[in-house]
């Protein structure tokens, strides 16, 4: 580390800190947004527990409220495969440029809606194992979810950094300009191994969360398999 960087870091610490409290505002933002919209889509696919009770004088409701259900999850199942294939960069340019103007959107708000449409079908996707899993008295899929819930915030985190590229002045923003402010290619190689210490020590502090949600699930005895229906 050579003195110019010594110098220059005192003077980029509090506004790279800044930036990257955007990010992580931006991923909050995202995921307030795709959770419940991924936990609705993720039901949505389930399949229901009477899926079995076809018994006598009950065949046209549940023919109904069958056909409704597989309705909804055909529809869940298709929107969710649009967020999951839908390019984050993409969403985030038609979300600024193409949407009407009274809406509002700016920046920061179509980096977090377009990473709002990643988080959905990620939480989508993992929340079903996870529930069929519970319903027979596990845990793991619960304990997957969650920890999976703080590895994506991490991602989106990350991600975000891709707003640089509509102004968005956030913490991948803040390093590049100031790259181009350091004279030499070790006071850059230094800067950058700065910067990915700090993504370091936010990793461990995502492990150290996902390590405690582990600990505060309870574990559960599995359930007993159900006695076979008689036959009429």
């Amino acid at each position: 580390m050579t003195m110019t960087l010594i110098r220059f870091l005192p003077d980029f610490a509090p506004e790279f800190l800044q930036a990257l409290g955007v990010n992580l505002t931006v991923a909050a933002h995202a995921m307030s947004v795709g959770l419940p919209l991924g936990v609705v889509l993720g039901v949505a696919q389930l399949p229901g527990r009477d899926s079995m009770n076809t018994g006598p004088g009950r065949s046209l409701g549940l023919s109904v409220a069958t056909w409704t259900r597989r309705f909804c999850a055909g529809a869940a199942g298709l929107v969710t495969a649009l967020l999951r294939a839908a390019p984050a960069f993409v969403v985030m340019y038609v979300l600024l440029h193409a949407m009407p103007t009274q809406w509002g959107i700016g920046p920061e708000a179509s980096v977090a809606l377009a990473l709002a449409f990643y988080a959905a079908a990620y939480v989508a996707d993992t929340l079903q194992p996870a529930i069929l899993d519970w319903r027979i008295g596990g845990t793991a899929g619960v304990q997957l979810f969650l920890t999976g819930l703080v590895r994506c915030f991490f991602v989106m985190v990350l991600s975000s950094g891709f707003g640089a590229a509509v102004g968005v002045v956030e913490a991948t923003a803040v390093t590049l300009r100031a790259l181009e402010q350091l004279p030499t290619t070790a006071d850059r190689l230094g800067l950058m191994g700065c910067v990915v210490l700090v993504f370091i020590a936010l990793r461990q502090v995502v492990n150290a969360g996902m390590a405690a949600l582990r600990r505060w699930i309870p574990a559960r005895p599995p359930r007993p398999p159900s006695p076979p229906r008689p036959m009429h």
